[in-house]
């Protein structure tokens, strides 16, 4: 049995299907997140005072960890789920298991998104010379905290992407396996597709800063590690005997949670780098 919710309506704030932010998290409950948050990077900046360098690659480190939670509720991640965890039609060419699936779409994730993660980090070693340290991570700093009022539903800023669907006809011309693992290709890079949380374009800006190749590949290989997690829990759950309908209507509740922490997590990160230039 596959899902009935419509994903296109996941990308929208549709009250019956995906709450809005305002009535899943509170202004009171937001306040306590942003404090605490701020606290946090203020105490690391100041407990470790790192080196503008060091402080740099440790933000946008930490901007990847973020990534790894943010970009898991995309709605590109709750369609892999329904096709991971699906049975295979009645008549449909070949055999797999969720398991089995599951494991064909990290493998395509983790090798486009490597490729993806290296390339900005060489193309930002190439040219971040001519750009002092102190001027990047205080762009980076700036950054960080407007898309974090951005997830917070306090400001509204930029989000370019290309608004695109993973092509769904493919579930019904190709092998559940062969699907699973062109899924992950296309959703490793993350450009391909909707771009679900800020903390994305802060770790890729924050790859390009640093202009490590290796630093690159593996944030961007922890992204797509981590948004093979839904179709895991959408595993455990049909296990357990739910249904695919309730798991995605819980992970569109908890997709809200999650934004506010972002949000609140890259306003911390923006003070742990500005106290860091200071």
């Amino acid at each position: 049995m596959t899902t009935t919710i419509d994903h296109t309506a996941l990308q929208q704030d549709m009250p019956q299907i995906r709450p809005t932010l305002q009535n899943s998290v509170g202004p009171g409950s937001r306040a306590v997140l942003v404090t605490g948050a701020a606290a946090l990077g203020a105490g690391a900046a100041l407990a470790l005072s790192p080196g503008i360098a060091s402080g740099l690659t440790g933000a946008v480190v930490a901007a990847g960890a973020i990534t790894s939670l943010a970009a898991n509720w995309s709605t590109c991640g709750m369609s892999v789920a329904g096709v991971v965890v699906a049975p295979k039609q009645p008549g449909r060419k070949g055999s797999s298991t969720p398991v089995r699936r599951l494991a064909w779409h990290g493998l395509g994730s983790v090798v486009t998104a490597s490729i993806t993660g290296s390339a900005i980090g060489w193309l930002g070693g190439v040219v971040s010379g001519a750009v002092p340290v102190a001027v990047m991570l205080g762009v980076w700093a700036t950054l960080s905290l407007a898309y974090g009022l951005h997830e917070l539903g306090l400001a509204k800023m930029p989000t370019p992407m290309r608004r695109q669907q993973l092509p769904r006809h493919l579930r019904r011309s190709m092998e559940p396996w062969k699907v699973s693992l062109l899924f992950g290709a296309i959703i490793g890079p993350g450009f391909l597709i909707y771009i679900r949380s800020s903390a994305y374009y802060l770790m890729a800006l924050g790859v390009a800063a640093v202009g490590s190749p290796a630093l690159g590949a593996a944030l961007f290989v922890t992204v797509s590690l981590g948004r093979c997690l839904p179709s895991a829990l959408a595993i455990v759950h049909t296990r357990r005997g739910g249904s695919m309908p309730g798991f995605l209507s819980l992970m569109c509740v908890v997709d809200r949670r999650v934004q506010a922490i972002t949000g609140a997590a890259l306003i911390g990160l923006a003070v742990f780098a500005g106290i860091t230039l200071i």
